[in-house]
């Protein structure tokens, strides 16, 4: 039967013409068409339930959903022009109804309730007084009516059904009405149209559903990849996951700065969107980064601290000298003169081994005097007796020449520091001297590289993602954070004038986790106003946004974020105005 035929012939003889058909089925297309919009799922759900309300001339409706486990169904949305009520689940303080169990506790579906029926059964149900009919408990809708003086008479209850047949809702129709107002029973020849309905309604909630399942798989996807980057090095935890933080409470800042450069700067719900994945994805390349290079605290730390192997050689030179002393003590020289020679010579190690052991930090610039004196003390020698050819792994062992282990199969001599050919491995020069000679930090010029190159395989990552068109900007978002204003950043050499808002946001973000985190073991902790000073310098330098800065100091981004994030004797008194520049 074709929607609208049985209109022709309805006794109340509110529609006797084909027009009637057309206009229906206009309604319907339009609805259709509203429907397929993208929009919010609250305007669709308000969509849904006014049109059938229109359609059928209701007083009241409500809509109910099937829960993911298919147990319930959880009440969504009602409205009454006579009760003047507009109620919306999720609202503070307007929870009017709770969710209608499908099943009682030992697994029989409930059946007395008219909605959770029609959901188990997927059948219609037109009842013309609820007072009077059989088979179902109306004892809550009878205790709604006392309480507010209503009446509620006649019900349509339909079922929501998607492609496959399932019922993912119910939609429930109280109280139609004539021209006259009066309550009527819904007409059963308006109940095809209503069916037409709650099947656009039912396709339009299913895509809904499964474009939010599509975003919380991708959110979720984008955050188990952050965590697991975090999780990765204990010494640079939760950088991805506050970063995103950092980032959105600065972005809020420029939204909410109606003055001068931020005036007309707004980010719709997507952009939003998009800022949060790019934000959790901006590191995402760190998964390549080896280990050893990412937890390199020392100078000398590869898998572990060379340092210890250092300090044996120190141990080995001391106790050579004590036996140089007891010998000498044999050969009958002077007691006095060989015990002075002794001291001499372990003050002398002494200093040597700390002055090593203090440029392995890094915490401190090295200059071209310290570089000369860690080579002269590098160049004093030990004897090595035991075969340094045995007990390695394959991979070492490759790195061997044969006259490398015709050499170290013997008894050498060998320096206290040395650069040794084989301690070259993946382009990385874990040369004892080389490493220590780093001017400033732990990493050489090489492990800075590989550290770098993070952006450009977070790049080649996110490049090769089919984003949809609102999204197309988080490869740039996130991929850009080591830009710099004055095109010294990395890896594309960026100005100021070839990135967006966002992009220099996410630069902001990301030195000022790095700056205030706890977590780096190669740093200290530093104050939150040695934070803001080392930012303002790269603002004087041209480095970082300059309009942004300002933002995060005068908007109070920066205590705000200290208060909840900081350890407590981090957030000292920060006087910004010296560093505002209005």
């Amino acid at each position: 039967m074709r929607i609208g035929d049985d209109l022709k012939n309805r006794p109340n003889g509110i529609t006797e013409s084909v027009d009637a058909d057309a206009h229906y089925l206009a309604q319907l297309v339009d609805l259709g068409i509203a429907l397929s919009a993208e929009q919010g799922r609250e305007e669709l759900h308000q969509k849904i339930l006014m049109a059938a309300r229109q359609f059928t001339n209701a007083d009241g409706g409500s809509l109910y959903l099937v829960n993911k486990d298919e147990t319930e169904l959880q009440f969504r949305i009602l409205m009454n022009d006579t009760l003047d009520t507009f109620f919306v689940s999720g609202r503070e303080n307007e929870k009017p109804f709770p969710p209608l169990p499908l099943y009682d506790a030992a697994g029989n579906p409930n059946h007395k309730n008219i909605a959770t029926y029609v959901a188990l059964s997927g059948e219609s149900i037109n009842i013309e007084d609820a007072y009077f009919a059989d088979g179902f408990d109306f004892s809550g809708t009878r205790a709604f009516d006392a309480k507010t003086g209503y009446r509620s008479k006649s019900f349509l209850t339909v079922p929501l059904k998607n492609t496959r047949g399932t019922v993912i809702g119910v939609l429930q129709l109280i109280n139609a009405r004539n021209d006259a107002g009066d309550i009527i029973a819904f007409d059963p020849a308006i109940e095809p149209i209503i069916n037409a309905l709650a099947s656009q309604a039912a396709v339009a909630l299913e895509n809904s559903r499964l474009l939010m399942a599509q975003r919380d798989l991708m959110e979720s996807f984008v955050r188990v990849l952050g965590q697991a980057i975090d999780a990765k090095s204990p010494h640079t935890a939760h950088h991805c996951e506050k970063v995103p933080i950092i980032a959105r409470m600065l972005a809020k800042a420029a939204v909410d700065e109606k003055r001068e450069t931020f005036s007309n700067f707004y980010l719709t719900d997507m952009e939003w969107y998009e800022l949060d994945l790019a934000a959790w994805l901006h590191d995402c390349g760190k998964i390549t980064t080896p280990d050893h290079v990412v937890e390199k605290a020392t100078k000398l730390e590869t898998i572990h601290n060379r340092i210890h192997e250092i300090r044996t050689r120190f141990e080995v030179l001391r106790r050579d000298a004590e036996i140089e002393m007891l010998k000498r003590k044999l050969a009958s020289e002077d007691a006095q003169r060989c015990d002075a020679d002794f001291n001499a010579r372990i003050a002398e190690l002494e200093s040597q081994f700390s002055m090593v052991a203090h440029s392995n930090i890094g915490d401190e610039e090295l200059d071209t005097d310290a570089v000369f004196a860690l080579h002269e003390i590098g160049a004093q020698e030990w004897v090595r007796h035991f075969d340094r050819t045995i007990g390695l792994s394959w991979a070492e062992n490759q790195r061997l020449t044969e006259d490398d282990r015709a050499k170290f199969s013997q008894p050498g001599v060998e320096k206290l520091l040395d650069d040794r050919r084989d301690q070259a491995y993946l382009g990385i020069n874990r040369g004892e001297l080389y490493n220590l000679s780093v001017p400033r930090g732990t990493l050489t010029s090489e492990e800075r590289k590989i550290i770098n190159d993070h952006v450009v395989v977070t790049q080649e990552m996110l490049a090769q993602l089919p984003y949809p068109k609102e999204l197309q900007r988080i490869p740039a978002i996130a991929g850009n954070h080591h830009e710099k204003m004055d095109g010294s950043g990395y890896p594309n050499g960026l100005l100021g004038e070839d990135m967006g808002i966002l992009e220099k946001v996410m630069v902001i973000a990301d030195i000022f986790e790095a700056l205030t985190a706890v977590d780096r073991p190669y740093k200290r902790p530093k104050m939150l106003s040695e934070c803001i000073a080392i930012l303002a310098d790269m603002r004087d330098k041209g480095q970082i946004d300059g309009d942004l800065f300002d933002l995060l100091l005068s908007s109070g981004v920066y205590i705000e974020y200290g208060r909840k994030y900081l350890q407590p004797d981090q957030c000292d008194a920060v006087d910004i105005t010296q560093f505002l520049r209005r």
